[in-house]
């Protein structure tokens, strides 16, 4: 008895062992693959998903579709891809809050780096430090003297609590022990308007959001607060050309739940970087004020876990709790 036991169970692994292994050989034959967006339509992050998804599908031989779970930062779409079968079906669109939201909300009902994994990273945003044009400092060596010594200066407005603009700031607040002071906003446009109309000194948001001001001279760009500088602004520095190691891009990028399998995972990257190379996905980036990356999984996840690290240091330290 116990031998027969011992022989269906033996079988019945084998049979479940073969079956994944014809699926992920297969993969993505079996059904259509769902890219879920963290955004609802209409969003810059949403445009740039659906022009890749075609390209994607493609690529895949597979079709691709986009599909819509905004609300709560991104942790509705975020929970709902954890919790779906690591299959490779299901994929998440996501931006950097995704690394945000892990530090701010402690209780999430998921854990991003133990139920998620990256894909691959589609493109980085850079940030940019803005000020009203009547501030007295042309770069950011000379607002960071003007910040110390000059309490009228030390607001910046960013597009809410938690916002990447907030968290960047209260980056640089903690990397060189600035007393910078925090005036959260409903959203870039706000925040922007209140410095264009000098109510607040300094901002700091997404690029594409402030590039128009700054062109117009309503802004003076102070830095970027990429790793390198943009070539939108290329006479304008970085916030690592004066405190070393600095770095806080927005982001965009693609994940399935941890147990996916590596060779699902291999074969979905591959696609999107081939998806990448489409022109029209190129420009919808570059409107954004972003490149294109393609990095490999190793690269996000590491991302992940690095802006993990730095934003619950930041929120522990600055005391800051979400709306």
């Amino acid at each position: 008895m116990r031998h027969a036991w011992a022989t269906a169970l033996c079988t019945a692994a084998l049979a479940a062992f073969c079956s994944a292994a014809t699926a992920q050989q297969d993969y993505p034959a079996r059904q259509p693959v769902r890219l879920v967006v963290t955004f609802a339509p209409g969003g810059g992050s949403d445009t740039i998903a659906r022009s890749l998804n075609a390209r994607l599908g493609q690529a895949l031989g597979q079709t691709v579709i986009v599909e819509n779970k905004a609300g709560a930062g991104g942790t509705i779409a975020t929970d709902y891809v954890a919790k779906s079968p690591a299959d490779g079906y299901t994929v998440l669109f996501a931006v950097s809050s995704h690394s945000i939201n892990q530090a701010l909300y402690p209780s999430l009902p998921f854990n991003t780096e133990r139920d998620l994994r990256g894909v691959t990273l589609i493109g980085a945003l850079p940030q940019v430090v803005a000020v009203h044009p009547s501030v007295p400092a042309g770069n950011l060596a000379q607002w960071l003297e003007l910040v110390r010594r000059d309490a009228q200066y030390r607001q910046y407005a960013s597009g809410g609590i938690g916002s990447p603009g907030h968290l960047a700031g209260g980056l640089l607040q903690s990397m060189a022990k600035l007393p910078l002071e925090h005036v959260p906003y409903r959203g870039a446009g706000p925040a922007i308007s209140d410095v264009v109309g000098n109510q607040v000194p300094a901002m700091i948001g997404t690029l594409s959001a402030a590039l128009p001001h700054i062109r117009s001279g309503k802004l003076k760009a102070i830095a970027v607060t990429s790793a390198e500088r943009s070539p939108l602004l290329p006479d304008v520095g970085t916030i690592a050309e004066s405190v070393p190691g600095y770095e806080s891009d927005t982001w965009i990028g693609t994940f399935v739940p941890r147990a996916a399998p590596d060779a699902v995972v291999r074969k979905l990257h591959a696609a999107t970087v081939a998806a990448l190379q489409d022109p029209a996905t190129k420009t919808r980036m570059e409107s954004q004020a972003g490149r294109i990356a393609g990095a490999p999984p190793e690269a996000l996840d590491a991302l992940v876990a690095r802006e993990i690290r730095q934003f619950t240091q930041v929120v522990r330290e600055q005391n800051i709790h979400p709306e």
